[in-house]
């Protein structure tokens, strides 16, 4: 087995973005007031490939024009072209040269776009890219999703289907899922995405995979409410709830990789400025290397 340089590691990000609304009701948090600080965070924690979720078409032009180094690829939920949200993958030129990618609904007819699955509330998508690390040489790939928030028959089915087309995958290469996925740890879709046997996935959660202890909060979402949050990192006692009454201490945004993944370091952003966050989710950060056989 070869484990290439440290030097050569590359910075995965997954961030929910939140929806691009100008709703003057959304207030500090309209996407024109959050844009540039999303771009900021990118540019400043050097992301090299970052999947993003909720993102729309006009929020998608929006960072092209702020991230010149950066690419991306992606497709709307809606329709499969521009209708809806994004699980959009951007990346940076300069070291990543997208060789193949593809979209495909967590549904029971993946291929058709803008199909509901299951008990889910909303269509729901995987965007895949196939990359060739320019640095490495080593080709992987990329999957990024978003799960039902409402269905739990469609997060447990999303979870299923996910993992097989993984395991189809032709090249029995490295493989990076970066997604919301709207589950804590404890849940069912959790599990069958990280457990191995008895049918269920052998992805690992890069937070346990990493070689440094975890850097940053426990969670992924706060919502915007910046006091909770402040409570939930610096009093003891309970962690704030979600709408359904769920523990939020637990992620629900995540980065799996594959064995051939080797995790250097792992770490959830509260960056803010001046107590405005770029979007509901704070961003999860890995940095990895490729473990080649």
């Amino acid at each position: 087995m070869m484990l290439h340089n440290e030097n050569q590691s590359l910075r995965c990000m997954s961030f929910n973005i939140r929806y691009g609304s100008d709703n003057i009701e959304d207030g500090e948090q309209r996407w024109s007031r959050r844009a540039d600080m999303v771009a900021s965070m990118i540019r400043f924690h050097r992301a090299d490939t970052v999947g993003m979720q909720e993102a729309l078409r006009h929020q998608i032009a929006d960072l092209e024009r702020m991230l010149p180094d950066f690419g991306w690829v992606g497709k709307g939920r809606d329709d499969g072209a521009d209708g809806g949200e994004f699980c959009v993958v951007f990346y940076r030129k300069s070291r990543l040269e997208p060789l193949e990618n593809g979209t495909f609904w967590l549904s029971e007819t993946p291929e058709v776009p803008g199909r509901l699955g299951w008990d889910a509330a909303c269509p729901r998508i995987v965007t895949w890219v196939r990359f060739e690390d320019k640095l490495t040489g080593t080709r992987f790939i990329h999957f990024n999703t978003h799960f039902d928030h409402v269905g739990t028959v469609a997060m447990e089915q999303s979870a299923h289907l996910l993992l097989n087309r993984i395991a189809k995958r032709e090249e029995r290469c490295p493989v990076i899922v970066t997604g919301d996925f709207n589950c804590t740890e404890s849940s069912v879709p959790y599990g069958i995405l990280t457990r191995v046997g008895d049918g269920f996935g052998a992805l690992r959660d890069a937070r346990y995979a990493a070689q440094n202890p975890h850097f940053g909060p426990s969670f992924t979402f706060h919502g915007f409410q910046l006091q909770r949050l402040i409570e939930c990192l610096y009093r003891d006692g309970e962690c704030f709830k979600g709408d359904n009454g769920e523990d939020l201490d637990s992620p629900i945004d995540y980065i799996f990789v594959t064995e051939q993944v080797r995790v250097l370091q792992y770490g959830v952003l509260a960056d803010q400025q001046n107590g405005r966050f770029p979007s509901d989710h704070m961003p999860v950060v890995a940095d990895i290397l490729w473990n080649e056989q």
